[in-house]
C-alpha cells in the first residue's frame, strides 16, 4: 500500500530496531494492518503492543487504530481494485525489500497448506473431492488457470471433473449436470469475483458440497460452507501466483489419489489406453 510503504521511508532513519522489525514484517505482508490487531502483531514479532502503537504514530498515525481503518479504506475503497494502484504499491516498495522476503512469504503458504492437513476440515474435503460423482472447480480472475490445472489432473485418476470458466455466463455445466452428488471447489484471491458467492450459495442449496480456497480477506465463504481453506495474502507480489493456494492444490491432489486408490489405478490404466493412442510424444 502506497501510503504506508511511504511513511516508513519517510520515518527510517528514526525507526529502533525493533521498530524496523516492524516495518519489514509490514512490507511482506501489507494486510497485515487490516486484519491483525496490534496484539497480535505484537505476539508475532516479539514486540511489546506499546511498541507497535509508538512505530505507527511514528509514522504520522494517531494511533494503530487510526492506521488500521485508513488501510482498511486504501484496501477496500475504490482504487484498490485498480491495477494501475497496485502497480505503484509494488513499485514503491520494491527498493526497501529484502529478497529473502520471497523465501519467507513463500513458507508462510506452505505452513498453512501442511497445517490445513492435519485437520478434521481437509479430511472432509478430501472425501467430498474423492467420494463426488461430479466434481467441479472455477478460479475467478486470475486463479482461473489453478482451477483448469487441478481439473485436468484429477481427470486422470477419476471421472466427471469439469473444470468451470463461465463463458456462458451461467455456469450451465454445473447447473445441468445429471450428477447425484456434486463437489463444487472456488479459487479466488482478494479483490473477489462478484460471481463467486453466488455461485457458492446457488450450489449449495442445490445440495452441493462447496470447498473454497482463499486468502485471508474472503469475509462470504464462511457464512456459506464449512470447507474454507484460508491461505496468508501474498500481495507482497505483483500479479503473483500464489505459493501458498497452490501447494495446497498439490497436496490435496495428492490425498484424493490415496484415498480413491485402486479405483484411481483402474481409471489410469482407463485413460492409458488413450495416451498410447493419441500420445502427443515423438518416439526416437
Amino acid at each position: 500500500m502506497t501510503e504506508l510503504a511511504q511513511a516508513i521511508a519517510s520515518a527510517e532513519k528514526s525507526l529502533t530496531k525493533l521498530e524496523q522489525r516492524i516495518a519489514s514484517y509490514i512490507l511482506t505482508r501489507p494486510e497485515a494492518v487490516a486484519i491483525e490487531s496490534s496484539a497480535e502483531i505484537a505476539k508475532k514479532l516479539d514486540v511489546s503492543p506499546m511498541t507497535v502503537s509508538r512505530f505507527f504514530k511514528k509514522l504520522g498515525y494517531e494511533s494503530s487504530s487510526d492506521a488500521r481503518s485508513q488501510i482498511k479504506v486504501e484496501l477496500y475503497g475504490p482504487s484498490a481494485s485498480r491495477i494501475g494502484h497496485r502497480f505503484d504499491d509494488f513499485t514503491t516498495t520494491r527498493h526497501t525489500r529484502n529478497f529473502s522476503s520471497d523465501h519467507q512469504v513463500a513458507m508462510a503458504g506452505i505452513t498453512h497448506a501442511l497445517k490445513h492437513r492435519e485437520t478434521a476440515r481437509w479430511k472432509e474435503v478430501v472425501r467430498a473431492v474423492a467420494e463426488a460423482d461430479g466434481v467441479f472447480a472455477v478460479g475467478f480472475q486470475t486463479m482461473h488457470y489453478l482451477a483448469v490445472g487441478l481439473s485436468l489432473r484429477l481427470r486422470y485418476v477419476r471421472t466427471n471433473v469439469v473444470a468451470l470458466d463461465g463463458s456462458d455466463g451461467v455456469y450451465g455445466e454445473f447447473f445441468s449436470s445429471d450428477a447425484a452428488t456434486k463437489t463444487l471447489i472456488i479459487i479466488d484471491t482478494f479483490r473477489y469475483g462478484a460471481n463467486g458467492p453466488r455461485l457458492a450459495k446457488a450450489a449449495r442449496d442445490r445440495g452441493a458440497e462447496v470447498i473454497v480456497f482463499c486468502d485471508e480477506f474472503c469475509e462470504w465463504a464462511n457464512d456459506i460452507t464449512d470447507k474454507v481453506l484460508v491461505f496468508p495474502s501474498e500481495s507482497y507480489y505483483f500479479l503473483g501466483l500464489p505459493v501458498g493456494i497452490n501447494f495446497g492444490l498439490n497436496i490435496l491432489l495428492q490425498d484424493v489419489i490415496a484415498a480413491l486408490g485402486n479405483r484411481a489405478k483402474a481409471h489410469i490404466d482407463k485413460m492409458s489406453v488413450s495416451q498410447d493412442l493419441f500420445s502427443t510424444f515423438i518416439e526416437e
